[in-house]
């Protein structure tokens, strides 16, 4: 008989070289198991970050919104006061020419207004200069 057939012939050969292929397949499965709670704990952060990051991006998102709508908000304001700067220019230069005495048709012509609001800015401003 070979070497090898006289292990086997022995009959605790049989269970004992069962038992060792049992105690290895149960190391092997725990070595499994303890790296699958690994990755379950990876996944687990993995979940918490993601969620973590989307929260981020929607308060991000709701803040871009928010500065694009003051932004907005900004831009007509200053439209409106680039309006009534134009306007108030005009009407400032009508009360400086009242004031170096010109009537009421140069404030017409030089100063683009109507003749009510040439006549008003004479009339309110001339008292001034006489006063």
């Amino acid at each position: 008989m070979t070497p090898v057939s006289e292990l086997f012939s022995s009959p605790l050969m049989l269970p004992a070289a069962s038992g060792l292929m049992l105690l290895f397949a149960g190391w092997f499965l725990m070595l499994a198991l303890r790296y699958r709670r690994r990755q379950d704990k990876q996944l687990a952060h993995l979940h918490r970050d993601f969620r973590a990051l989307t929260a981020a991006a929607r308060g991000v998102g709701q803040r871009v919104l928010e500065i694009e709508r003051r932004q907005r908000n900004l831009a007509e304001r200053q439209d409106q006061l680039d309006l009534y700067d134009a306007a108030n220019q005009s009407y400032d230069q009508a009360i400086s020419l009242v004031h170096q005495g010109m009537g009421v048709t140069e404030l017409v012509k030089n100063c683009g207004l109507s003749e009510g609001e040439a006549e008003l800015i004479y009339l309110l401003h001339r008292l001034d200069r006489t006063a």
